[in-house]
């Protein structure tokens, strides 16, 4: 198979590229390699990646009008692994276009290849638990409402899912919204907790603790998230339907 995968410098997208090769899929990655973190982490990343048999990439802006199609003509997939976005949860307060721009654009360029391309099988994109917002029960199930996203990252996000259902039920296109809860491991954004919290101590310096510590939060290895990943892939749901 020959599947695409945006955000392929990303760290989970470059944990899934790695996955894929490793049991014979061809992938063609994408990514914007944009400086919201050190883009030597993303370079280094792909570094990894390239030359392994069956890998390309191509650096382009997915939320292009059309760059997506010009830049894969030719290609014969079989599905997508959409992770590509703009993350972060607090920078989204500072610059909100860019979420509007890589993540509700973004997506529906995606949504837009898939609709001409009927040889894709499956679009696995991904969702975020951010869309939960301030549901106050516990444990989080899919069947809850999530109406009250509080933040602007999570808003774009619970956009992604109306959109993916709209063009499931308009064009018939099997998609699979996955709802990542903070993921960690090896080679992973330096803007989250895991890595913080270790420069800080590496370096004698005070851990920043919020809300006099009175959080808890999920956390899910990437090497869980990646096997989650490609099991869905691997089984569609019927055409015209969303999970």
């Amino acid at each position: 198979m020959t599947i695409l995968v945006t955000g392929a410098a990303g760290f989970i997208g470059s944990h899934v590229c790695e996955r894929l090769l490793a049991r014979g899929d061809a992938v063609v990655g994408v990514d914007s390699m944009n400086a919201y973190y050190d883009p030597a982490l993303k370079a280094a990343r792909l570094a990894r990646l390239s030359g392994r048999h069956g890998f390309s990439f191509q650096q382009l802006d997915i939320a292009e009008s059309g760059a997506l199609a010009a830049n894969l003509k030719g290609t014969l997939l079989s599905g997508i692994v959409h992770l590509g976005a703009q993350a972060g949860v607090r920078y989204s307060l500072e610059n909100p276009r860019a979420y509007i721009h890589a993540n509700i654009a973004g997506h529906l360029e995606v949504l837009e290849l898939c609709r001409a391309s009927p040889e894709i099988k499956h679009l696995v994109y991904a969702s975020s638990s951010s869309v939960y917002g301030g549901n106050t029960k516990v444990p989080f199930v899919e069947s809850d409402r999530v109406d009250n996203p509080v933040s602007i990252y999570a808003a774009t996000k619970k956009a992604d899912e109306l959109i993916s259902s709209t063009y499931s039920h308009l064009f018939g296109l099997p998609q699979t919204g996955l709802r990542f809860f903070t993921v960690y491991g090896p080679w992973g954004r330096p803007d989250m907790a895991a890595w913080i919290f270790t420069e800080a101590m590496l370096s004698g310096k005070p851990i920043r603790v919020f809300n006099h510590g009175e959080m808890w939060r999920d956390f899910t290895y990437v090497d869980d998230v990646v096997e989650g990943v490609i099991a869905v892939l691997d089984k569609p749901p019927a055409a015209g339907r969303e999970r």
